[in-house]
């Protein structure tokens, strides 16, 4: 695997990691993707200054101890060069999404990863591009040299802790496979998807799935409504849609997008390696879809992030002080006091240029775009739940009603 591929499963296992008691064994993991979850948060396009207390409110919003891990993981940063700091204050330089992956690839390699650490990485990376065997998985660790209880322990903790999804196929073996089956390789997938269901079931997925590439974004009652409750149940569970909540005091609400849809350069697992994109597409659409008008109705949403993807700010509206504020705690956007066409009041900056350009790009694949550029929608999302999180939900949810109901969709997704 590259630095960035490498980078995103440190991320992706040390936020499976942070839902279990003990990080014991996978220590290195732990660490460097906590670096890279920190360094997402505070870092920015362009090089910048932040107050100690925006740090630790970023950290803590990333659930990171700003007691005892957070100063550890400052001073790695600073051994690697990506910040500086003072008394009062951390200078952050400009870095990327691509970059921050990059960085944390190189501070795991430097904390001497053990091999059943590399294993779980790469059994991750294999079990993405198709459902692999634990029998397929054992030869990984035959070519890492684990003797061969250590790589069964490998493979189990995998599963156990979330690294994987699994499902037993027979006495003895599974398939273990994960929520990024359908970031690769995406069409020749779906199809095969498409022939191991009946007539209705086809009709209604590519229904569905035509619809999402036209609109990008859409609620996910409505999704349901097209599949129906059983295809549905089984098409989220294996990750070929992507679920996103966001939620504020009254509502907890579900958008649906495909998981190729944020692929703009390479992997769009890679690209959206923290979900960010997708909190913004997310956010936007909640505010599209079901905010009130008392506020004004929202016109034109590309012009909108055109304009903080130049790097301008939008604004001043009320609204942006409320709304959004799950982007200000992932360090997405930046909102202050500031004055434009002779009016005062809150404006947004947007901090991730690459953020902006992979939200449009998903908005202008269909007709999202009858929105605002003078105020953002009533949204007030204040958190947001993203597609893995999503998908493990369903499959506990699956598994509990009919262990095989995934069972055809994986095998025949094992077929050349």
């Amino acid at each position: 695997m590259d630095e960035k591929t490498t980078g995103s499963w440190l991320i992706h296992h040390t936020q499976r990691l942070q839902r279990v008691e003990t990080q014991r064994g996978y220590e290195r993991i732990y660490k460097a993707g906590k670096a890279g979850i920190l360094l997402s948060a505070i870092s920015a396009d362009k090089e910048s200054e932040i107050s100690r207390e925006r740090v630790e409110a970023l950290a803590a919003a990333a659930n990171i101890n700003i007691v005892f891990e957070l100063p550890e993981l400052l001073r790695t940063l600073k051994e690697l060069d990506v910040i500086d700091e003072s008394a009062n204050a951390v200078e952050v330089l400009g870095v990327t999404t691509k970059s921050t992956l990059t960085h944390a690839a190189k501070i795991f390699e430097a904390a001497n990863p053990t091999d059943s650490e590399r294993a779980v990485l790469e059994i991750a990376e294999a079990a993405s591009t198709a459902p692999i065997k634990r029998s397929e998985a054992l030869e990984i660790g035959d070519r890492l040299r684990l003797a061969a209880a250590v790589a069964a322990k490998a493979i189990d903790d995998s599963s156990d802790i979330g690294f994987v999804d699994s499902e037993s196929i027979s006495a003895g073996e599974q398939l273990l496979f994960n929520g990024n089956l359908f970031r690769r390789d995406n069409s020749a997938k779906i199809k095969r998807v498409l022939d191991s269901l009946g007539p209705g079931e086809q009709r209604a997925l590519q229904d569905a799935t035509s619809q999402l590439q036209a609109r990008g974004c859409i609620e996910v009652v409505e999704v349901e409504k097209m599949l129906g409750g059983p295809l549905f149940a089984k098409v989220m569970a294996v990750g070929l849609f992507d679920l996103n909540v966001v939620s504020n005091s009254s509502e907890e609400t579900g958008f649906v997008t495909l998981p190729s849809a944020f692929g703009k350069y390479s992997s769009s697992f890679v690209d959206d390696a923290f979900d960010l994109a997708k909190a913004f597409v997310s956010s936007i659409t909640y505010g599209m879809t079901k905010s009130s008008s008392d506020r004004g109705k929202i016109e034109l949403v590309a012009a909108l992030l055109r304009t903080l993807i130049r790097g301008e700010p939008i604004g001043p509206v009320r609204a942006i002080a409320e709304d959004y504020k799950i982007l200000e705690l992932k360090g997405v956007v930046r909102v202050a006091q500031g004055s434009k066409k002779g009016r005062t009041g809150p404006m947004m900056w947007l901090l991730k240029r690459e953020v902006g350009e992979l939200a449009l790009q998903v908005l202008l694949q269909g007709d999202a775009s009858e929105h605002s550029l003078e105020a953002l929608p009533t949204a007030a999302v204040t958190r947001y739940r993203g597609p893995e999180e999503n998908q493990q939900r369903a499959r506990k949810k699956q598994l509990k009603n009919s262990p095989t109901a995934t069972n055809d969709i994986l095998r025949v997704l094992r077929t050349s």
